[in-house]
């Protein structure tokens, strides 16, 4: 209830709703390798707070979902500073944590199938 209310008083720009989901992730000092979620159904959220540098948020917004993920650049993908502003992206999408030194907190909502 604490999250789901931070998310509604800290809304991304352009989302003029609530932000419904099924699931929240915290993640501490996690650098997730580049992937797609098997099982997320609809947009997700994602926030990191912390004392940290770094810790970008990777997006390949035009992923084909077919494409080895061994072939993306990383020039390719947008770069979201997630630390200064929340952001909706496609979790079904290729993405990925850049490196980051300090203590960062990642805070993901999403929905799951079934």
């Amino acid at each position: 209830k604490l999250l789901n209310q931070w998310l509604a008083d800290n809304r991304p720009a352009g989302l003029k709703t609530d932000f419904a989901c099924t699931s929240i992730n915290l993640n501490v000092n996690y650098a997730a390798k580049i992937h797609r979620d098997g099982n997320n159904i609809g947009p997700s959220a994602i926030r990191a707070v912390g004392d940290f540098k770094g810790g970008e948020l990777y997006y390949w917004s035009k992923d084909d979902r077919k494409t080895p993920l061994d072939k993306l650049q990383k020039s390719q993908a947008k770069k979201f500073n997630i630390k200064r502003k929340t952001e909706i992206f496609d979790g079904c999408r290729a993405h990925c944590v850049g490196d980051f030194e300090g203590e960062r907190i990642s805070i993901v909502f999403f929905s799951c199938r079934g």
